[in-house]
């Protein structure tokens, strides 16, 4: 989805909306302007594709032309006074969401007043607008633009000049990797939803980031808490990472399909890499403070941890003396640290449900079936625990 959702109506302002939808998408590239006819996938609800681009949107572009207010239907209506006209539903998404709304006057258009609106649109009368002038129109166009750069952080996608590459892509690898993980840790709902370009390379993309993250978490982990060969156990950190992934993803897969929405793996991969990325940095960010607690108090612990799974007493009894040699060392500074990783690990389960809400984005559906979906993933999830943990007492 777009950052710049682009609100008008065409009887009022379609040849402003044009120019300026132009000269946005030659700034800031075509998959960050959202404009209803050309965005809008053939077969979609058409109201409901709005609300999903709208709810991943960073800012709304409401174009207010000279009969924006009075535009009426063939029976002589006041559309803004439909229910179901789509600028109305437009304007009341992006304000029942929290999404910035920007007016932009056009040709010689003022504000309206709260008392000239429907009452669910009485705050847009608000918002602060800004005029795109006939006289002046690059110039106020530029300004618009400066303004959504700095105000929004929105990203130019287009080449910078005379260096024949995509101005993100002149980032270094490990920079592009940090304003993702930035941007996935305060809207990832927003990051996953970009990376949905409908090319092939978004899911390289996905699993290069996967990658990136599993081998950034494990390495982190893993030096603090003082493990030898690291490259080994990274190597095998980030198999383990992937297998996951694919099961998750597999399982989830055949969930969706139980409650009878039709979708390909492949989408479902490319949204969970992103998430389980995301849970994954939460999980390390946590165990790192844990162990570094744990290593302040007795920074052998984790070698006589490994030492007694390694033996071969039973397996029940090899947990035990290991749980209890871990509990010794929770006081003072481990005990605190370890108060904070558990803020960390509650932090990560809010941040996952949040993110968990780019599937129903992507897939169109209701929040019912999106939550029925999930059901029955974790009810296929805990069967399949409950049948191996079966297994293995039985071995």
């Amino acid at each position: 989805m777009a950052d710049i959702f682009l609100s008008y109506r065409r009887q009022d302002s379609q040849s402003a909306t044009g120019r300026l939808g132009d000269r946005l998408t030659a700034h800031f590239g075509p998959m960050r302007v959202f404009r209803d006819r050309e965005s809008i996938v053939a077969g979609d609800d058409f109201a409901e594709a709005i609300r999903r681009a709208i709810g991943t949107s960073v800012v709304v572009l409401v174009i207010v032309g000279p009969d924006w207010l009075t535009a009426r239907t063939a029976d002589g209506r006041r559309r803004l006074d439909d229910e179901a006209d789509f600028v109305r539903l437009e304007i009341e998404s992006a304000l029942l969401g929290g999404v910035p709304v920007i007016p932009v006057l056009v040709e010689g258009a003022v504000m309206p007043a709260a008392t000239a609106l429907p009452p669910s649109l009485a705050r847009f009368a608000r918002c602060q607008a800004t005029e795109l002038s006939d006289t002046r129109w690059n110039y106020d166009v530029d300004r618009l633009i400066a303004m959504l750069q700095a105000r929004f952080a929105i990203e130019s996608e287009q080449a910078v000049p005379g260096s024949g590459s995509a101005a993100d892509g002149h980032l270094n690898p490990f920079a592009r990797l940090a304003l993702d993980l930035l941007e996935l840790a305060s809207h990832p709902t927003r990051l996953i939803a970009r990376q949905q370009t409908g090319h092939a390379l978004d899911h390289v993309r996905a699993f290069m980031f996967l990658l990136a993250v599993l081998v950034l978490g494990n390495f982190a982990f893993l030096l603090s808490v003082g493990a030898q060969s690291l490259g080994e156990w990274i190597a095998v950190g980030v198999i383990l990472g992937l297998l996951t992934v694919t099961f998750l993803a597999t399982m989830l897969t055949l969930a969706w399909r139980i409650v009878g929405t039709r979708i390909e793996f492949r989408q479902v991969t490319l949204i969970l890499a992103y998430i389980y990325a995301g849970v994954w940095i939460g999980f390390c960010a946590g165990a790192l403070l844990a162990a570094t607690g744990v290593q302040l108090v007795a920074p052998e612990v984790f070698t006589d941890y490994l030492a007694i799974v390694r033996t071969t007493a039973p397996l029940g009894q090899r947990m035990a003396e290991a749980r209890a040699l871990l509990e010794q060392t929770l006081h003072g500074p481990a005990a605190a640290l370890f108060v904070i990783a558990c803020l960390v690990w509650g932090v990560a389960a809010v941040w996952t449900v949040v993110a968990w809400g780019a599937f129903r984005n992507s897939f169109g559906c209701t929040r019912l079936k999106a939550l029925a979906a999930t059901s029955v993933w974790l009810a296929i999830l805990l069967t399949l625990t409950q049948l191996a943990a079966l297994a293995g007492r039985s071995l």
